[in-house]
């Protein structure tokens, strides 16, 4: 099982690394734009037509594409006051506890977005200035909550693991100390 779970972790990391880079090329390119849009304004008294649309749709892209890789490298708002303090079953009894929730709550926002996806894919819609079809950046939204989904099966998987075998390694939690950020402060 150990093996497995590495493996599916392996695996998932790439695609992760993949989403988190067009999230921060995107980003990149709403500040050009946006360096643009004040340059054309400025000098040509001409707007860049259609920026707010095409910055809607960016930021879909730029907020929820790097959701995955943060949550692999435990980057998020997590409870380290409480898990920290803890050690073998216990801590990893309150991990699993609080994996559970993040999956219960993914799980919801990934239906919720899927449903509506397929009511903006049958109902059409588009930006007002430039008609960039609207579904386009809902369909962004559910493939990366599908992709958080799946990342917190995974941690969810090892850390049910590890509260079987306490004392077992874990590749899955290996960045939890190596890139988690120090929350102790009066050392």
């Amino acid at each position: 099982m150990q093996n497995l779970i590495a493996a599916l972790d392996r695996g998932l990391s790439p695609i992760e690394r993949g989403f988190a880079l067009l999230a921060g090329l995107c980003a990149m390119l709403v500040m050009a734009m946006v360096c643009a849009e004040v340059l054309g304004r400025s000098l040509f008294n001409h707007p860049f037509r259609g920026t707010i649309d095409i910055v809607e749709q960016l930021m879909a892209i730029i907020v929820a594409m790097g959701i995955a890789y943060c949550q692999s490298h435990f980057g998020n708002v997590r409870m380290t006051l409480l898990s920290n303090r803890l050690n073998g079953r216990a801590q990893w009894l309150s991990e699993t506890f609080a994996l559970l929730i993040a999956w219960l709550v993914a799980l919801a926002l990934t239906k919720g977005s899927y449903l509506n996806l397929m009511r903006a894919l049958r109902n059409g819609g588009d930006t007002p200035e430039i008609r960039i079809p609207l579904w386009i950046g809902i369909a962004v939204v559910t493939c990366a909550l599908g992709l958080l989904l799946i990342r917190i099966s995974i941690q969810l998987a090892e850390a049910l693991r590890l509260v079987a075998q306490p004392k077992s390694g874990s590749s899955v939690f290996a960045h939890m100390t190596d890139d988690a950020i120090e929350t102790n402060p009066y050392e």
